[in-house]
């Protein structure tokens, strides 16, 4: 399923930790994990050991896939089971 990524309140001078940009984005972080080991964009550490993204690093990547990007399915249609 293709998937048109939320970037507009990303900024490019922060460092979001994986959570953080999963939540303004809405990609989830196995897919962002994903684009790491992929090496989409690279990652730093604060001083705490928390992994982050660099704002400018993820819009570049972001504008380079024209903003889209395929992800799985996570929402199913339901059906009524009789008992």
């Amino acid at each position: 399923m293709k998937y048109k990524i939320k970037y507009t309140e990303v900024d490019q001078a922060t460092n979001y930790p994986l959570d953080v940009l999963s939540g303004l984005t809405g990609l989830g972080q196995e897919t962002i994990q994903r684009l790491i080991s992929e090496k989409a964009f690279s990652t730093s550490h604060t001083d705490e050991g928390k992994e982050t993204v660099n704002g400018k690093d993820f819009l570049q990547w972001c504008h380079s896939v024209d903003n889209t990007i395929e992800v799985e399915q996570d929402t199913y249609p339901t059906m009524k089971v009789n008992e």
